[in-house]
């Protein structure tokens, strides 16, 4: 593996997923369609989601990582292709056809990419089905989720069998931002990526420190996208709440949200250094890794610079880009 950063915020869309999908996605229930110059997903007959050309393009993958000096990036689905809306069985056969197709990309260029499970969270019991096979057979990093489940957040004990699996196999679960709340009333000027995206990460987490989560599953790794959201800068609110709720909304949690830091970790696209060295002095060196979010418009090619320009010992710049992901993700 190469010296450069490893970039865990990195989504890819194989062109063999769409292939397939041509052949056999009636049975999947899954529509694929030329959309300019791309494809559109469907599920079920939701809305069709346009993918972004380069999401498919490896080489200018390469290429950019080259250029932000990034040696390897986890390979992470588009969110909107999660398939939550299927049905468990068709949701199965997604995530493994995902898997497989993610994983001649993965197995082809092992010292650029390393994939990253897709589960079919509409059913725990598959999808810890899933996962295994991903970790084990196909030799996945880790998983990457929802922040919910077609609205559904994590504060119900339904996902148990994922999470316990997900604990089990000791593997970190990468969450973004996907069918965010409010996303009606952020229509204009992007604000649903620009402010829903970090709020439904923050919503997401909040449902999983007060129902307990952390408590059953103690072990769990969560790393939460686009800096955690909002939440590194509020968790004083969060914990106020723990305590001042108890008396009309008491919590299931045994501890406040603050505690349960230790079950999670974050990347650095905050975009200023300003922002990054705030994140870094409330969560710590260890708990930060290197994202981009490449190809999407808001993300940050160049963010390594970010980290270099940290004032920080040159250990703990290192473990923000390469040590801590190559822990987390056995590398």
């Amino acid at each position: 593996m190469p010296d450069k950063a490893i970039d865990i915020h990195h989504h890819y869309v194989p062109h063999q997923l769409i292939e397939e999908t041509q052949k056999h996605g009636k049975a999947l229930g899954v529509e694929v369609r030329p959309d300019k110059g791309s494809w559109s997903l469907s599920f079920t007959g939701s809305k069709p989601h346009r993918l972004q050309p380069p999401i498919f393009d490896v080489e200018k993958h390469i290429e950019i990582m080259d250029q932000g000096q990034v040696g390897l990036a986890t390979l992470e689905a588009n969110t909107n292709s999660l398939g939550y809306r299927l049905n468990g069985s068709q949701g199965e056969a997604w995530c493994n056809l995902y898997n497989d197709c993610t994983q001649l990309l993965a197995k082809q260029r092992p010292d650029r990419f390393v994939g990253m499970a897709v589960v079919p969270l509409q059913d725990a019991t598959r999808a810890a089905r899933v996962l295994e096979h991903a970790i084990v057979d196909l030799k996945f990093a880790g998983a990457f989720i929802g922040t919910n489940v077609n609205g559904q957040y994590y504060n119900v004990t339904d996902f148990d069998p994922f999470w316990a699996k997900a604990q089990e196999l000791d593997i970190m679960i990468v969450m973004h931002p996907e069918h965010i709340a409010g996303a009606e009333r952020m229509t204009e000027y992007g604000l649903n990526a620009v402010c829903g995206n970090p709020a439904d990460s923050t919503l997401s987490l909040g449902y999983m420190f007060y129902s307990g989560l952390f408590d059953r599953f103690p072990n769990l790794k969560i790393c939460a996208l686009h800096g955690g959201g909002f939440l590194p800068f509020h968790l004083g609110r969060f914990d106020k709440e723990f305590v001042t709720g108890q008396k009309t909304r008491p919590a299931l949690a045994k501890n406040p949200p603050s505690a349960y830091l230790k079950n999670l970790y974050f990347d650095t696209l905050v975009y200023d250094v300003d922002t990054l060295e705030y994140l870094k002095a409330k969560v710590g060196a260890d708990k930060l890794m290197l994202g981009t979010d490449y190809p999407y418009t808001l993300g940050d090619w160049m963010a390594v610079e970010k980290v270099q320009a940290l004032k920080c010992s040159e250990a703990d710049k290192e473990a923000i880009l390469v040590g801590n992901a190559k822990r987390l993700l056995k590398l």
